[in-house]
């Protein structure tokens, strides 16, 4: 009986194994990797001062307030203004 228990293990681990996919990976193919940061790496490679980021765009200047006359309400750090 123990032959058999053997042999049901092993095709169990066999049936197993070639369920799980036993196939091999494919290939890996670096052609399609993104090769932005090796340009930009190869532009500043003879300076150490000029530097890229991938940061937030620097916001634009705070607009100027509606000119008229000035009311006490605050809007955000204006001062509120009644158009005239």
């Amino acid at each position: 009986m123990k032959g058999l228990e053997y042999a049901v293990i092993v095709a169990g681990l066999l049936l197993v194994w070639y369920l799980s996919g036993h196939k091999p990976q494919e290939a890996f193919i670096p052609e399609f990797l993104e090769q932005g940061n090796v340009k930009r790496t190869a532009e500043t490679a003879n300076s150490s001062y000029a530097q890229q980021t991938n940061h937030v765009i620097p916001t634009p200047p705070q607009p100027e307030p509606i000119q008229g006359m000035e009311t006490p309400f605050r809007v955000n750090m204006f001062n509120s203004f009644q158009p005239v």
